[in-house]
């Protein structure tokens, strides 16, 4: 949804300001009227412009100084309207009155519109529109107030202080709507939060807005203003379908959660908590197609099976455990993997690694399993030893060729007396197309 040229200099004929965003909620396209509108955004918005950065403008130009400190709190409101948006809703701007519109591609693109709507100024007309809405109330089943032109309630129905839990004794008229927020609140948690998203909301007419009351009670309000700035206000309570939305999303959340650790699972070794050989095997192919060095290391433990019939499967367990504990110790961190690849197999992936730099790096894992602590595992485990195969290649690598260079010089370092290390480099290191 690109707006054409032509299609701009015609709503520019009609008076009406066009700005278009894209599904990333950036700036695509505008007219002369948005910038007769927004004179703000002269000179300033350009093509990919997040519209959040366009708000900042916006708000900065109209609050005062001390709602400057909810500015954030304004914009992310002010993004949540542009996402969500349906109805129009007006809102004055320079002492202009606009209507504002959105229309939403399939894509998630979207065009806002802006009309100005004449303000009249006769405030002997007020009455008169005011008059019949004041009869209306006791039969609007929602609550209902009337506002003046400084925001003070000047009537109420009914339904409006059930909803807010007022007493009969409880005046009303002359009191705002952040007051009335506060008497709810007394004694459970300040308003001082809800103070300015009222605020905020009471400047967009006909875009409701949430008001939260104690209880985990919500309502809905909807503001609109007429002649001479008097406000007409519906509260309607949406605690169930707010509630329905919280625990919605809470599930949601719960489920991703959930899909999270099986996924984790699904990619880590039972025994000792390292990645197993599938996530292994996945993790090395996204590194073999990265350019730069990768080494990996296939590390067996040396007579296991001795170990098993000597002293128990139990206690091979306990060895598995300490070594992966130690493997990962020495060889964690960005762009590496430590995995238990099967029985007494481990790998591990240097991504970023040169062969040099991955042979210090199996010496260190030697040292350390030398001066690991086996007898806290048996009193009759002196030690453990390990043979290391060493491949290393320049990527983009093929990731199953320097697996099997590594398991080449792994059955090396078995041939040639097992407890020591061999390497090996890749003798064509470049993926082919």
């Amino acid at each position: 949804m690109i707006l054409s040229r032509y299609l701009h200099d015609s709503l520019d004929m009609l008076g009406i300001a066009a700005c278009e965003y894209d599904a990333r909620l950036e700036a695509v396209s505008w007219n002369s009227t948005f910038l007769e509108f927004f004179p703000e955004d002269a000179g300033a918005i350009y093509v990919g412009e997040p519209y959040a950065d366009n708000l900042v403008r916006f708000y900065r130009g109209r609050l005062s100084l001390e709602e400057m400190p909810e500015i954030e709190r304004y914009i992310a409101e002010g993004v949540a309207r542009h996402e969500n948006q349906t109805q129009p809703f007006e809102f004055i701007h320079n002492g202009r009155r606009l209507r504002a519109s959105s229309l939403r591609s399939p894509n998630g693109a979207r065009v806002r519109l802006w009309q100005r709507l004449d303000i009249e100024n006769h405030a002997e007309a007020v009455p008169e529109r005011v008059l019949p809405v004041f009869d209306a109330l006791p039969f609007i089943p929602d609550g209902a107030t009337i506002l003046d032109s400084a925001d003070r309630i000047i009537a109420a129905n009914d339904a409006f202080r059930q909803l807010y839990g007022l007493p009969g004794d409880r005046s009303v008229v002359g009191c705002t709507l952040d007051e009335i927020i506060a008497w709810c609140w007394r004694g459970a948690s300040p308003a001082g939060p809800w103070r300015a998203a009222i605020r905020n909301g009471l400047r967009y007419d006909g875009a409701p807005f949430e008001i939260e009351l104690p209880g985990q009670r919500w309502l809905r309000v909807i503001a609109r203003h007429s002649v001479g700035g008097i406000g007409f206000f519906t509260h309607a309570d949406i605690t169930m379908a707010k509630r329905q939305h919280i625990e919605l999303s809470e599930a949601q959340t719960a489920l991703r959660r959930a899909n999270a650790e099986l996924a984790k699972l699904a990619g880590t070794d039972g025994l000792t908590g390292l990645a197993n050989r599938r996530e292994f095997m996945e993790f090395l192919a996204a590194q073999a197609r990265n350019p730069g060095p990768l080494s990996l290391l296939v590390i067996d433990v040396d007579h296991f099976k001795a170990i098993n019939d000597r002293l128990g499967h139990l206690i091979g367990d306990a060895c598995l455990k300490l070594i992966g504990l130690t493997l990962a110790e020495q060889a964690g961190g960005a762009g590496r993997l430590v995995s238990r690849i099967g029985g007494e197999e481990f790998g591990v992936i240097l991504g970023g690694t040169s062969l040099d730099e991955a042979d210090r790096m199996a010496l260190a894992i030697r040292a350390a399993l030398a001066h690991a602590p086996w007898r806290s595992v048996h009193p009759h485990l002196d030690a453990v030893t390990v043979s290391i195969g060493l491949c290393s290649g320049e990527g983009p690598v093929d990731g199953d060729a320097l697996h099997g260079c590594a398991d080449d010089a792994l059955y090396a370092a078995k041939r040639n007396g097992r407890d020591r290390i061999e390497s090996r480099p890749l003798p064509c290191t470049r993926r082919t197309a």
